[in-house]
């Protein structure tokens, strides 16, 4: 025997090698077509979401046209003040008196 202490070092690279040897029989022992399949439809919808909120930013935010060639922001009616310029009345307005 020797009187050499192993180093932690040395006991971490061992440990740590015994753990990735373990995980790489267990992977290989393993059935993975269910994890792909889980895998490839997770992506697909993650794709899908990420879609959706790209149009969603288009449409509210920069008000683009959907693929049909439709405007994607409903017409919506001007508030009061929109556009007015002040010589206009409304029915708030009060009436100038009559002479």
């Amino acid at each position: 025997m020797s009187d050499e202490k192993p180093t932690p070092l040395q006991d971490v690279r061992k440990g740590l090698g015994l753990l990735f040897r373990a995980a790489k029989t267990a992977v290989e022992k393993l059935e993975t077509r269910g994890v792909e399949e889980v895998v490839v439809t997770s992506a697909r919808e993650v794709g899908r979401a990420i879609e959706n909120v790209a149009s969603a930013i288009e449409r509210e935010v920069f008000g683009k046209k959907d693929e049909r060639g439709r405007s994607s922001k409903p017409d919506r009616p001007r508030a009061p003040d929109e556009g007015s310029h002040g010589d206009e009345t409304t029915p708030e307005d009060p009436k100038p008196p009559v002479s």
